[in-house]
């Protein structure tokens, strides 16, 4: 097992600093927080936010439950599979603060047992923290890439060290008297610097309890996971020797614990001076677009501005589309210097479908802008497939040209 201090050789009491009221760099909370993201499931699945696959195997689904404002992941009996539910974004962890992750579910809600593995926590395929309960078996994991290869640690219920931190509410989770057919509130907090604390609690009664603590500092010697920029997931793994069973996924949230401070590189992205031919009024016609690189998908975007330009006595109708279809040749090339990949659109890009986020009208010889806050960010389905960013042009009358630009402001 690892101890308070991430080694094997036993364990040594924990500072008192690990009680909840103070955060994962022992300073007392005092009421601001930061919400990075929060998730609600009143009327569908909140799909703009959260991906779901069958990564692997078969038999496996998801339903929204309207009533009880949650989705439930369902497997069939023996048949191997694995479901995951998880958020397109990752959310950006600033070096010296501390996150805080919220999580609500029930771990499993039908079935379980042999091969039945169920997942709760901040993490991917290659790195994250989580709450498992794995044939009945409850433990928490650190997941890390930290070698090449992505490697579990799991420590189990009976070696958790919250029962042996002083003047705090650790506690044994036997004392807990947990059922894990029910309802639970999980959370997370972790300082990162690469190489901090993570601190894994459950609520009862509406008082936090502290489970284990893994300490890594003066422990390792490298970082203990390979970054801190993770989706909430959670996930339903069975085997040809499973019952049919099922867990429910409700609400998360992910809070930098004292704020977090907009020192993100700003990036500039154009048509270069170059118009785009916008030929047919009513036609839509993608100006640019913008995407995460394969390499950088735990990298965080935020817009800061666009601008649109039409170069003619003119009208025209301009918006900001997530995941449009384009048609024709859309090339994407790397921004250097930068987390991002950026396509320059023809006249031959028109556009249909997507998700509007902004928008408005632009007339003859002006300029319009836009730089309106949103929840929904640049991020990546769990296949690794990235979201596209289109800022589009549709002309109110034929043969008209038209600019466009972005200025991201990015967190990595």
């Amino acid at each position: 097992m690892a101890n308070s201090q991430g080694s094997n050789t036993g364990i040594r009491a924990i500072p008192y600093l690990a009680h909840p009221a103070y955060d994962a760099f022992g300073r007392a909370r005092v009421g601001e927080p930061q919400t990075l993201f929060d998730s609600k499931q009143i009327h569908d699945k909140a799909p703009l936010f959260w991906d779901e696959a069958t990564v692997s195997g078969a038999g496996m689904s998801s339903a929204h439950l309207s009533n009880e404002a949650a989705t439930e992941i369902t497997s069939t009996d023996n048949t191997a599979g694995h479901f995951v539910r998880q958020t397109f974004q990752r959310f950006n962890y600033q070096p010296g603060k501390s996150q805080r992750i919220f999580m609500t579910g029930v771990l499993n809600s039908g079935g379980g047992g042999t091969g039945v593995t169920a997942r709760i926590g901040y993490f991917d395929d290659n790195n994250g923290l989580f709450f498992q309960l794995s044939e009945g078996v409850f433990s928490v994991g650190i997941r890390s890439n930290a070698t090449g290869s992505p490697v579990d640690t799991i420590i189990n219920s009976s070696d958790f060290n919250g029962d042996q931190i002083p003047d705090s509410m650790g506690v044994s989770l036997n004392e807990l008297n947990i059922d894990w057919t029910k309802t639970q509130i999980f959370a997370i907090n972790f300082e990162w610097l690469g190489v901090g604390s993570c601190i894994f609690s459950i609520f009862q009664d509406a008082t936090e309890y502290v489970l284990h603590i893994n300490h890594h500092a003066n422990v390792l010697d490298e970082v203990y996971m390979s970054t801190p920029n993770l989706p909430v997931r959670y996930e339903l793994i069975t085997t040809a020797d499973s019952v049919a069973s099922k867990m429910k996924h409700i609400c998360s949230s992910v809070i930098s614990e004292g704020g977090q401070d907009a020192l993100g590189r700003l990036t500039y992205v154009s048509n270069d001076g170059v118009a785009l031919g916008a030929d047919t009024a009513g036609t839509e016609y993608a100006l640019l677009g913008v995407r995460l690189k394969s390499t950088h998908l735990d990298s965080v975007i935020q817009k800061v501005k666009n601008s649109i330009l039409v170069a003619s006595n003119a009208n025209a109708e301009w918006k900001l589309l997530l995941n449009p279809t384009v048609a024709s040749t859309f090339t994407y090339a790397d921004v250097a210097n930068s987390s991002l990949q950026v396509a320059i659109g023809v006249t031959a890009n028109t556009v249909t479908g997507g998700t509007v986020l902004d928008g408005g009208y632009v007339t003859g010889n002006s300029l319009a802008g836009g730089n309106l806050p949103n929840a929904i960010r640049l991020g990546s389905a769990i296949d690794g497939t990235p979201d596209e960013l289109v800022l589009t042009i549709t002309p109110l009358t034929n043969n008209q040209s038209g600019y466009g630009s972005l200025t991201l402001r990015e967190f990595s």
